[in-house]
């Protein structure tokens, strides 16, 4: 599977940039193209959680759903597709001088067929640059609360 990976660092603690990652609604006010995220059961947000997740990705809307495997407060928040397309990642969160150091990874696996390749050849020029977007808005909405 292929991998992408974005860093920055922010100015406030883990346990500030975990507590704003982990708290679900935030997820699309920096995630870029993300349209749905939102938990099967929202008294179930942590390790073996599943949350509803959508992605535009050009002309195409990709639903699936995203299992957390882990939960690790202040320092990790990993997880695994259920359906739709294949995806693994996981946040990492390392003290950094006063800051956080923010680790955003993801390997994933387009669909196949057609709609696999349209998806695929979108992620291959977007991926990438949608991901260090993210992260900077992650990081400008943190700083601008704290």
């Amino acid at each position: 599977m292929p991998e992408i990976r974005s860093t920055t660092t922010v100015d406030a603690p883990p346990e500030t940039v975990f507590d704003f990652i982990d708290h679900w609604p935030n997820a699309m006010r920096y995630l870029k193209r993300m349209v749905r995220w939102e938990p099967v059961d929202p008294d179930r947000t942590g390790v073996g959680g599943v949350f509803h997740v959508g992605v535009q990705a050009g002309p195409t809307r990709l639903n699936g759903r995203l299992e957390v495997t882990q939960h690790e407060r202040p320092s990790k928040i990993a997880f695994h597709s259920l359906d739709g397309p294949r995806v693994d990642g996981s946040w990492t969160l390392t003290p950094s001088g006063d800051g956080t150091l923010v680790v955003l990874a993801s390997y994933y696996e387009p669909p196949g067929g057609l709609v696999g390749r349209v998806v695929a050849s979108f992620i291959k020029q977007n991926a990438q640059k949608d991901l260090d977007s993210s992260l900077r808005e992650l990081k400008r909405l943190i700083e601008a609360e704290t």
